[in-house]
């Protein structure tokens, strides 16, 4: 009976009390599937009034991830002797069946908030969230940015501060050329995140895309150019950057790709550099870029 009325409160809450009968149950075992956090308090402690419910309220919108398991150490004195509680509040978090953090005493809400965040962050992004980071690397591949874009929003829509999501979010918009955008989106982020590998990552092809997008304006000119010029190499270099940014991705690979064939030295390796630099913008595991990493390899080995 224990187990269906516990089964009953968790798909309403995730908070529960817990006792030394079910304690291997609702703690120990559940936390392989999800972090548990377990308050340890009693009725006469004071200052488990003022923890307690700062738990429950930071708790609440992390339903899916995490459980919030309230033990009474009066009640339950085998439980606090075995785990050495020896003063409260005590608060720990089990995950994979043992201690994975804590603290004692009392903390400041945004304290609290911070605990319960990383304590959630344990199982990682879920099965959900997890799918969609999978889709979204898809559309990336496939530079289906409105999609990817999409998908990321509902990433973050789940996990707010899901860092691939950012990273995800921000290259489809520098893909979608909303450079302005994407500024805005920096300015706003929290410093962990800003600096995190995959937002970094993304970051990394928004100065190349911008100025290959500007270059899109003289495209026809320097077709005039190449036509009475055809190996002048400063006119094929912004060439291949202008159809970059007009999206025409292996045309752009090929035109720096015949420059370096012309004078692989120019300019200080200057064609090389910028596909390089493209590579990066278009993505590794795009399919232009991995069909002319291949021709590069051959004229720089030749």
């Amino acid at each position: 009976m224990n187990n269906i009325d516990n089964d009953s409160i968790i798909s309403k809450t995730n908070i529960i009390d817990v006792n030394t009968d079910t304690f291997m149950t609702d703690v120990i075992e559940a936390s392989k599937e999800k972090p548990i956090i377990v308050d340890f308090w009693a009725p006469w402690c004071e200052p488990c009034k003022q923890l307690t419910p700062l738990l429950e309220n930071a708790v609440k919108d992390q339903r899916e991830k995490l459980i919030l398991a309230k033990i009474d150490i009066d009640q339950n004195q085998d439980i606090a002797a075995q785990l050495r509680i020896q003063s409260i509040p005590t608060v720990y978090t089990f995950f994979e069946g043992k201690v994975a953090d804590g603290f004692q005493g009392v903390k400041t809400n945004s304290e609290i908030l911070e605990f319960v965040k990383n304590s959630a962050n344990l199982s990682g992004p879920g099965e959900e969230v997890e799918a969609l980071l999978s889709s979204s690397q898809k559309k990336i591949e496939e530079r289906n940015w409105i999609e990817a874009s999409d998908i990321a929003q509902k990433i973050l829509q789940i996990d707010p501060e899901n860092q691939i999501g950012f990273g995800t979010l921000i290259r489809s918009m520098i893909g979608l050329n909303k450079f302005n955008e994407v500024k805005e989106i920096i300015e706003a982020l929290a410093v962990e995140i800003k600096n995190s590998k995959p937002v970094l990552d993304a970051l990394s092809s928004l100065d190349a895309s911008e100025k290959a997008f500007k270059a899109t304006e003289n495209i026809q000119v320097l077709q005039e150019n190449l036509k009475k010029d055809p190996e002048n190499l400063d006119y094929l270099l912004d060439m291949a950057t202008a159809l970059f940014g007009n999206n025409e991705i292996e045309a752009s690979f090929d035109m720096l790709l015949k420059s370096i064939k012309i004078d692989r030295e120019w300019k200080d390796q200057a064609a090389r550099k910028q596909l390089l630099e493209l590579f990066k913008s278009a993505g590794f595991e795009a399919e232009e870029t991995i069909n002319a990493r291949r021709k590069l390899a051959t004229l720089l080995f030749s």
